[in-house]
């Protein structure tokens, strides 16, 4: 039985299961060519199978019919286009310059065409790479689409056999991702003297950011399964955990208080070491939940954060006795933190049973274009300089017939590497084009040093077979996780497969020269062609962040007058609210990988990435706590004070937006609401207490937000 298990997981492992998928496509097309001698064909349909791959995006079956068919169609005009325009240069640069904005532009519509045009893109070049050797008009085009319609038909046989995969894979990552997000919560319960939240705050934002792109990445799985955003069948059971974990992730996201006080008051009692050991415990329920996604088992609810939560509360209760005056105040907070982990607890528990916690309205926000006037309209939209999808088509255009010109200028035989590796590490940004590149560098001198003996050790067909089927699936499993690994593998193949038309040796030196002068060119492009500097954005995106807490906040508010309604336009406001935040965040890592006279504003940048993280889970708080609120005199208050955040947040955005370095607050009619948030009555209820006390908290960082703008207006101006 623990074998069988065993086994299930393996099986359950993404990147496992996608190298067997690989292993069985290689080998259906290196056997049948070994068998009848076919030493010519098995590089271009090898290459076939590759590009196909790359440019498959998950979907539901008839979803991946109609993708087939456009990317064949694709791969077709590519491909044939190439033949056709071969020995005539200028018309060859002119249609590479085209067909290169063309398809980098479709990318507009959506994911699944992005993917299709990177596909088509790549299914050109390696159609230049055996252009010189292509007999007529037919052979290779047609061996390149034979390669990848093997891929696609045993891709459908798969996906036919285990249809939820993907949704179990992209789901128990959600649980992996909110555990990890649960253990760097945790570390802020440990009471150290002088606790410095700033740290805490950039690594929880930086974790925020990976669980909301896992939250995105399933919902995208979802929306290929539904219709108009309605899920129905196989996978709705795994909708209803979705909607669970949307939920946790909102608890968990939240903050109730500053933890630096709550340290230097219980430093000392058990009780912030039971809250640090019941968030580790819930950590680890997520993960065994991801473990009972993926295999497909039951999942059982284990008594280890049970029995922490019963243990917390008795050491709360302990506290609560002591009857200490300075503790009242704050033993509020640590009981609204109870109150909040209590509830992840019984959602953890109800996982097995999701619909005990499935929301009113259960449609997802579907952001496809599905006509063709819509996918009209996203393309028309991002035609503008503006645009970081037109910058990086005008780019990749440049740069890559730019490259073509280098290969005629020079005379290089195998010249076509250059553009190869321009397409690969050329990214929309610098920092992603840097990271390409150092990796693809590495990957390439590591390929051929490795491959060079390996070359000369096994001069037979048969064992040169097996490496190119090795370097293969070993390019897929590692292309997501360590692409300088997938670069040395990928290289690996290169040779072997030129080996076999008798040109291992002859291409080594080309591979590396090629290589350095196509990341010459990709670094070019994103650094001298409309370059996209963070730091000339940075304004923008922190405004857009202001703008998505601001609306979060609003839908918040307004269920406290009618109670809780985790409708779509809520949860739309929640997810966008994250998303920015995460945009944010990732807007700041960028910038600093890129070179220093770009940066600007660095310690302002971070301290408004700590302080708008800090209002999301401020605000997050809220809404995990949403309940309606029947005392008129709160909620007066509650609406007052919403009012002059709300419009304090306005004047932030505009100061953010157009880089303003004074703001006007006079209008802000706001005296005295500092003193009524912070002196609530006694007989309020807890929950009015914990909304005023949230508000406080928000209101109170406002100040230093508007001067961080006013100093990055100074800055960056």
């Amino acid at each position: 039985m623990q074998l069988t298990n065993q086994l299930r997981l393996y099986w359950a492992n993404k990147t496992i299961n996608y190298s067997v998928l690989i292993l069985v496509t290689l080998l259906g097309v290196v056997i049948p060519a070994w068998h009848y001698n076919l030493n010519t064909w098995v590089t271009p349909l090898i290459l076939g199978v590759i590009a196909a791959a790359l440019a498959e995006r998950d979907d539901s079956f008839t979803g991946r019919l109609k993708a087939i068919s456009l990317t064949f169609v694709c791969f077709a005009v590519a491909s044939f286009s190439i033949e056709i325009l071969f020995d005539t240069p200028p018309l060859f640069a002119l249609g590479l310059f085209i067909s290169t904005f063309g398809f980098t532009m479709l990318g507009a519509m959506g994911a699944r065409y992005a993917s299709i045009a990177f596909g088509s893109l790549l299914i050109a070049i390696y159609a230049m790479l055996g252009a010189d050797q292509s007999t007529n008009i037919w052979f290779q085009p047609l061996l390149l689409l034979s390669g990848s319609a093997w891929y696609y038909l045993v891709s459908m046989l798969w996906h036919a056999l285990w249809p939820t995969q993907p949704v179990q894979q992209d789901l128990a990552n959600v649980f992996v991702q909110l555990a990890n997000y649960l253990d760097a919560k945790s570390k802020l319960f440990h009471p150290v003297s002088n606790l410095a939240p700033q740290p805490h705050r950039i690594t929880e934002a930086n974790l925020n950011a990976s669980t909301v792109s896992a939250l995105n990445q399933c919902k995208a799985t979802f929306l290929t399964r539904s219709k108009r955003g309605h899920v129905d069948g196989a996978s709705d059971r795994f909708l209803k955990i979705y909607f669970v974990a949307q939920d946790i992730h909102e608890r968990v996201s939240s903050t109730h208080y500053r933890y630096q006080e709550l340290a230097d008051h219980f430093g000392r009692t058990d009780v912030m070491f039971r809250f640090k050991h019941l968030l580790e415990t819930q950590a680890k329920a997520c993960r065994d939940i991801a473990h009972s996604i993926r295999i497909g088992a039951h999942y059982e609810h284990a008594s280890d954060s049970v029995l922490a939560l019963d243990e917390l509360q008795l050491s709360l209760t302990y506290l609560q006795q002591q009857k200490q005056p300075e503790w009242k105040m704050l033993l509020a907070q640590l009981g609204y933190l109870f109150n909040n982990l209590a509830t992840v607890e019984r959602q953890l528990s109800n996982v097995s049973n999701p619909d005990v916690s499935k929301p009113e309205d259960d449609e997802l926000d579907d952001t496809e274009a599905h006509t063709l006037k819509s996918m009209w309209l996203r393309i028309k939209a991002n035609m503008n300089k503006d645009s970081l999808l037109f910058r990086h088509a005008v780019r990749m255009s440049i740069a890559l017939t730019l490259g073509y010109g280098i290969l005629q200028g020079l005379g290089l035989e195998r010249g076509y590497w250059i553009l190869l590796t321009t397409l690969f590490v050329c990214q929309p940004n610098y920092a992603a084009t840097r990271k390409k590149l150092t990796s693809r560098i590495i990957g390439t001198l590591a390929g051929l040093l490795i491959g060079v003996p390996l070359l000369t050790f096994f001069p037979s067909q048969e064992s040169q077979l097996v490496f190119i089927v090795f370097s293969g699936v070993m390019f897929f499993a590692f292309r997501l996780n360590n692409y300088g690994y997938a670069t040395g593998f990928i290289t690996l193949l290169v040779l072997f497969c030129f080996n076999q038309l008798g040109e291992g040796f002859a291409v080594v030196l080309p591979r590396l020269a090629d290589t350095l002068i196509g990341c010459g060119l990709a670094v070019a492009a994103v650094a001298f062609i409309l370059p996209d500097w963070h730091s000339k954005r940075l304004h923008k995106v922190m405004a857009d962040t202001i703008q998505a807490n601001k609306t979060y906040l609003d839908q918040i508010i307004g269920q406290y007058r009618i109670g809780k309604k985790d409708n779509l336009t809520y949860r739309i406001a929640r997810r966008n609210a994250h998303n920015q935040d995460a945009s944010l965040a990732a807007a700041v890592s960028n910038m600093l990988a890129e070179p220093g006279k770009y940066r600007a504003a660095t310690d302002e940048s971070y301290r408004f990435l700590t302080l708008s993280h800090a209002l999301l889970s401020y605000i997050s708080a809220l809404g995990a706590h949403r309940t309606r609120i029947d005392d008129e005199t709160v909620h007066q208050l509650v609406l007052d004070s919403h009012r002059a955040i709300h419009k304090h947040l306005d004047v932030l955005y505009q100061q953010l937006f157009t880089r303003e370095g004074e703001c006007d607050i006079s209008a802000i009619n706001s005296e005295g609401l500092e003193k009524r948030l912070s002196e609530w009555r006694e007989e309020d209820d807890s929950s009015a207490r914990m909304v005023l006390q949230q508000l406080h908290l928000i209101y109170r960082m406002l100040p230093e937000l508007h001067s961080l703008a006013s100093k990055f207006a100074v800055r960056v101006n």
